[in-house]
């Protein structure tokens, strides 16, 4: 799964499951250091509710805020932030 796809499955609301989830804290652990957004390595095996989100929360912040992040054509910014100021954003194809 590419980043961009992955981000797509992350536009969902929840926390990720399955194959979306395993590729979640796959990213993130790769980027641990890179920066602010990645400090330390987390479990992909926890069950914690929280720390899920914190991951998911983080990517996205990560992609929002930071200058060495991709950005990928058809994602829109809904202008929103939700839940410990994750940027909400949508995928319009065309």
């Amino acid at each position: 799964m590419t980043t961009k796809q992955l981000l797509i499955e992350l536009m969902t609301t929840g926390l990720p499951k399955g194959e979306t989830r395993k590729e979640m804290f796959s990213l993130y652990n790769s980027k641990v250091g890179t920066s602010k957004y990645f400090m330390r390595t987390e479990n992909p095996r926890t069950a914690c509710g929280s720390c899920i989100q914190r991951v998911k929360t983080n990517i996205w912040k990560w992609y929002h805020h930071d200058e060495k992040a991709p950005n990928y054509k058809g994602f829109v910014f809904t202008g929103r932030y939700v839940a410990h100021n994750m940027p909400l954003y949508t995928y319009n194809e065309k």
